[in-house]
């Protein structure tokens, strides 16, 4: 099966700041890869390298086979949805929660275009979905933390990408709305044949639904296997 993601001998960071060094990665189509590692590791780096909002000093970062570079990125971006694990609108900003959703598919419908009915039906499950329908009208800037996170998820989704990267999305909620969203990442992930990276200090999580972990500690990648092997040497003391 070919690999939807490739980072060869990269060296990324921001500015002047190298952050992954000599680091090397893939990820194929249809895999949930869990990263996991302490603050400071890479993890955010490495999604932002893959949605080209990095800088690349060495190495290359391939899409579906296609170098990423200043020229590609945003195309390549498109194929990409995206939740970071920060996000911040100013609550004086009237954004509505249906307006970010539908930002999420400009790529693909363009910003000048209005959804097609097919667009709003795809928007109306993923809110069914994610339980966020009695939002849509609602500031996006006034929900609750778990309701902003669910509603970038919907957005990210909405873009109907190929490859999916959601950095600590599992953060600050309680375990049953973890459960539900997991649940809905899974179903999906599968349904799409999606290629899904989840950054997560949530081992649980990690456990449930990832297929291989990748632990990162200082920009290096120290292990990259499946999750049995992973928590064996976890619980053997190895990490």
């Amino acid at each position: 099966m070919e690999k939807s993601i490739e980072v060869i001998d990269a060296s990324v960071g921001y500015l002047s700041e190298r952050i992954l060094k000599d680091f090397y990665f893939s990820a194929r189509r249809g895999e949930i890869v869990g990263i996991f590692g302490p603050n400071g590791s890479g993890k955010t780096t490495l999604l932002c390298a893959i949605n080209g909002l990095a800088r690349i000093w060495k190495g290359k970062i391939l899409i579906n086979g296609i170098p990423l570079t200043p020229f590609t990125a945003n195309s390549l971006r498109k194929k990409v949805g995206y939740v970071p694990q920060v996000f911040e609108v100013d609550p004086k900003i009237p954004v509505l929660t249906e307006e970010v959703i539908l930002m999420g598919g400009y790529g693909r419908i363009g910003i000048f275009h209005f959804p097609s009915k097919d667009d709003l039906s795809f928007l109306n499950k993923l809110c069914e979905l994610f339980e966020i329908s009695h939002l849509l009208k609602k500031p996006f800037g006034h929900l609750s933390g778990g309701e902003q996170k669910r509603t970038l998820i919907a957005r990210a989704l909405f873009q109907n990408p190929e490859i999916l990267l959601l950095d600590e999305i599992f953060s600050y909620l309680d375990w049953k709305i973890k459960d539900k969203i997991a649940n809905i990442i899974q179903s999906i992930h599968h349904e799409k044949f999606l290629t899904t990276l989840i950054v997560s200090h949530d081992l649980k999580i990690i456990e449930r639904i990832c297929d291989r972990v990748l632990y990162l500690e200082n920009g290096k990648v120290i292990f990259d296997g499946s999750k049995k092997e992973f928590f064996e040497k976890l619980n053997d003391g190895t990490f």
